[in-house]
Order: structure tokens, then C-alpha cells, then sequence
């Protein structure tokens, strides 16, 4: 979404000035970010397909982690569709999808985005709670539930965005070879800020938080378990003695088994937090590629 304003100046004004040249992208430039554009998207569209195909065909992969997982592959697959492939044609031409295709896309752009936010979120909680609190996690972390959760997120992220209808317009640039159409802002940049300071607030800031908080009591509370667990094993094979011997080897062996089990649940939370992280960078680095973007266009213009 570019943030130029609609200009009409005559051709042979006043002052005598003339209309400048239409800005144009370089041949090299134009196979670069056709060739980068293409395969991000595709790349990121089949791998998130085969996650939803999997696992809707399979019945046993249908569990609550999963159903969070589809959401976010769904999402991820609508910030792909809204804004990755729409930006190719911007690169050789103007804007060809008109207003209903330039409000549409701005509002699956962020809507996408903020889904993706919000699935992460409750991803986290439901992973605290099927660790931390692992009895109650029989009777929440159904899968019932997390499709009722996923529907209520995908409900509030589409009202939210319903703004995003009114707050954006197509724009014309006239120049001396012709004119550029461009999906923009329908009003001041000022007016934007407390909407981005919101957005960035509710779907950054807050999950953020979240996430981090839960997931430290995820690791304190792994970690602290494992000590104990060593050290009453300990004190049980020094007590047995040698006249037990046999005790001792099956203690040993459910000693191993269980700090397998507590090692693969700390390396799983620490999967988990780096693939939160990965995700929040993601939206991280797609709003500033759309900033560098926007300036870029905004200057070629002037």
C-alpha cells in the first residue's frame, strides 16, 4: 500500500513548470524482486497447504497444538496471498486491481498478521497449561475447545480490521508519459498513528509479554522439578544397598527415562519460544520491508 496523494497539475502551469518523468524500475531490480517475491510466496504457500492437509486428512494429527498450528498456517498463508503477490505487479506496473481490490487486500493484509499474533498467543497458553498444569490440561486443552478459541480469534481480528475499509483509497499521479494508480491512505498519515500504536500495542507488545512470562515459568518450572528428581534417586539407591540390587538397576532405569522425558520437554519449550520468536520477527521484518517500501515509492515520486 503506497502512501502518495492524488495530484493533478496542468501540463503547462503558471510558473512554467513542466509534469516530471514517470519514475520506472531498472530491468535488474524488477528480476530481483520478481524472482525473491516468487519464491517466498511459493515456497511459504505449498509448506503451509501441506500442514493444513495433513492435518485435516489425518484424524489422529487432529489435537488441540494442531488445530493452533493450522490457524497459523491459514493466516500465514493469507499475509502471503494479500501481500506478496500483489506487490509483483506493482514492481512493472501501477495499481491494477482497483478500489474494491485495494481496500480488500489491505484488510487481508492485516488481518493475517494480527490472526497470526493472536494464534501464537493462545498457542502459548494452551502449551503452559498442558505442561505446567498437566491434570487440568485432560479437561481444557480439548479439541473442542481450541476450535471454539481459534473461531473467537478469528471473529475479533475480522471486526477489528473492518476499519481498514475506510481508511484507505486508490490514488493518481499524473506525469508527463502518463499516470500512476496506487492503493493508499484516503487521509493524512498523522490521523494513522494511534491506529499503529494500537495495532502495535494489542499484537506485538501484549503477546510479547505473554509469551515470555509463560514460557519463563515453563523453563523455571522444568528445571526446578528435574533437581529434586536427582537427588531423591540418589538417597534411594544409598539406602537400598547392595541386597537390592535389582530395585536399584529398575530405579536407574526409570531415573533415565524420566530425564529423558524432562530433557525433551525443556528442548520443546525452548522449540517453542525460538519459533515464537521466528514468527514475531516475521511480522517485524514485514512491516519495515512495507516502510522502506513506502518511502522508496514516495521518493521516486517526488
Amino acid at each position: 500500500m503506497d502512501n502518495s496523494s492524488s495530484t493533478y497539475p496542468d501540463r503547462n502551469s503558471s510558473n512554467g513548470q513542466t509534469l516530471a518523468t514517470m519514475p520506472e524500475n531498472s530491468l535488474e531490480v524488477q528480476a530481483v524482486t520478481i524472482s525473491l517475491s516468487l519464491l517466498i510466496c511459493g515456497v511459504g504457500i505449498a509448506g503451509n497447504v501441506m500442514v493444513v492437509l495433513v492435518v485435516i486428512r489425518s484424524k489422529h494429527m487432529m489435537t488441540a497444538t494442531n488445530c493452533y498450528l493450522v490457524s497459523l498456517a491459514m493466516a500465514d498463508l493469507t499475509v502471503l496471498l494479500a501481500a506478496g503477490l500483489p506487490n509483483i505487479s506493482e514492481v512493472v506496473a501501477s495499481w491494477i486491481y482497483g478500489y474494491a481490490g485495494c481496500v480488500c487486500i489491505t484488510y487481508l493484509q492485516y488481518l493475517g498478521i494480527n490472526v497470526s499474533s493472536c494464534s501464537i498467543t493462545a498457542f502459548t497458553i494452551e502449551r503452559y497449561i498442558a505442561i505446567c498444569h498437566s491434570i487440568k490440561a485432560q479437561f481444557i486443552c480439548t479439541v473442542s475447545r481450541a476450535k471454539k478459541i481459534i473461531a473467537c480469534v478469528w471473529i475479533f481480528t475480522s471486526l477489528y480490521c473492518i476499519m481498514w475499509f475506510f481508511l484507505v483509497d486508490t490514488n493518481e499521479t499524473v506525469y508527463s508519459n502518463g499516470v500512476v494508480v496506487r492503493c493508499g491512505y484516503r487521509v493524512s498519515r498523522n490521523l494513522y498513528m494511534p491506529i499503529y500504536f494500537l495495532d502495535f500495542t494489542l499484537f506485538y507488545v501484549v503477546p510479547l509479554v505473554v509469551a515470555s512470562v509463560l514460557y519463563g515459568l515453563i523453563a523455571r518450572i522444568l528445571f526446578r522439578d528435574l533437581l529434586p528428581s536427582n537427588l531423591s534417586e540418589q538417597r534411594l539407591s544409598v539406602h537400598q544397598g547392595r541386597r537390592h540390587s535389582s530395585v536399584k538397576v529398575s530405579c536407574r532405569a526409570n531415573s533415565a527415562a524420566s530425564s529423558r522425558k524432562q530433557v525433551r520437554s525443556v528442548c520443546l519449550s525452548i522449540m517453542y519460544i525460538l519459533e515464537n520468536i521466528k514468527k514475531q520477527r516475521k511480522n517485524i521484518l514485514f512491516s519495515c520491508v512495507c516502510v522502506v517500501h513506502r518511502k522508496y515509492k514516495e521518493k521516486n515520486n517526488k
